[in-house]
């Protein structure tokens, strides 16, 4: 357990190949930097381009199973045109994947005119091995590497940041340190490490549910102890809310009410920790698959954008997802099929009985 906690692992990689696959048919660009630390991240970077990128969301249900099909298609890099640049982006993944993960939003914002990039967070992905920090030392990497893109005129503002799970408690860690950050996109963020923590086992997403009968209160504290000790940090005192008190711009904080790791009360605290931030409750989804619903987030996303008050004294604006098209589901495989580079669809689907929680994606945390 403790090993689990203290090092993400990396992702599987024939999982993430459809990921960067499209990243490189839509032309996006593989590049790495050295934070101040001396901290190797990795990440991709891409331009505002008309990908027509479009996504189609299905839920079957069939014995006892559910099928949860994700089918996204985009023009290639020689078809996209150039787009004029409404700002910049940074995209977070979630624990124990990497930047490509993220590929789907990615490219939906490239389509809306946005320059996107994708970091594989600290010991995860291609990033260097260094010790985690859940949340503040990967703040310091993204400050690290948004300073070198705005320092070689790669990275044009306004700048946004939009992170998942992890990811998104990276985000809030990093808003305050970057004053250049016009608003935070925060998709199912932990708020308290420690409860999360020990949640997680009878969640489902991390194994079988069962699993939790063998795991007591005590060994948990034992290893988040163990944690803290190897990673030099104090799991109980990083605080989220902290960070997103001293945020001065709108937070948009995200949570599926199917959520098996962080229940909804959790983030509507969260929320409550900031005049700034807004918490909203989209129906229908689970920890898993809200990072995968651009579908349903995505379009009032761009209209939550564009509603941001020019400065720090503004009122921030409201939003309201798409309806639901489906059930959350555990278990999810992918795979990417098309017709040689003119567009690719990625299908994403769970045969598993619910409440079953295995499978590659269970490593969207």
């Amino acid at each position: 357990m403790a090993r689990q906690i203290e090092k993400p692992g990396r992702s599987d990689q024939k999982q993430m190949a459809p990921f960067r696959q499209m990243l490189e048919q839509a032309g996006l660009h593989y590049d790495t930097m050295r934070t101040a630390q001396g901290v190797r991240i990795a990440y991709w970077h891409g331009l505002p381009r008309d990908y027509g990128a479009t996504q189609v969301a299905s839920e079957q249900r069939r014995a006892g199973h559910v099928s949860f099909h994700v089918d996204f298609h985009f023009r290639a890099l020689k078809k996209a045109a150039p787009l004029p640049v409404r700002g910049s982006i940074v995209l977070l993944h979630p624990w124990g994947t990497e930047g490509s993960a993220m590929a789907g939003w990615g490219l939906a914002f490239a389509s809306a005119g946005y320059v996107v990039v994708m970091p594989d967070l600290r010991s995860q992905g291609r990033s260097d091995d260094a010790p985690v920090g859940y949340g503040p030392r990967e703040a310091g990497d993204m400050v690290s590497l948004v300073h070198a893109l705005e320092a070689t005129h790669r990275l044009p503002g306004p700048l946004y940041l939009l992170g998942a799970s992890y990811g998104a408690t990276v985000a809030l860690f990093t808003a305050p340190r970057l004053p250049e950050v016009h608003g935070v996109i925060a998709l199912e963020p932990y708020a308290d490490a420690v409860n999360v923590i020990h949640r997680a086992p009878a969640s489902g997403l991390f194994g079988y549910r069962w699993l939790v009968r063998w795991i007591s209160s005590h060994e948990m504290d034992e290893a988040i102890a163990r944690a803290d000790r190897v990673l030099g940090i104090d799991l109980y005192r990083i605080d989220p809310g902290e960070a997103l008190a001293r945020t001065k711009v709108c937070t948009l904080i995200l949570g599926g009410n199917h959520d098996e790791l962080i229940p909804p009360s959790a983030l509507r605290a969260l929320a409550r920790r900031s005049p700034k931030a807004r918490y909203v409750e989209i129906a229908g989804e689970g920890h898993l698959t809200l990072p995968l619903r651009t579908d349903r987030l995505f379009p009032p996303m761009l209209k939550w954008i564009d509603g941001l008050p020019a400065g720090p004294d503004g009122d921030c604006p409201g939003y309201m997802p798409l309806p639901p098209t489906a059930v959350p589901v555990p278990h999810v495989r992918s795979k990417i099929a098309g017709d040689r580079g003119a567009a690719r669809a990625l299908s994403l689907q769970s045969p598993s009985p619910l409440g079953r929680g295995e499978g590659p994606w269970m490593a969207l945390l």
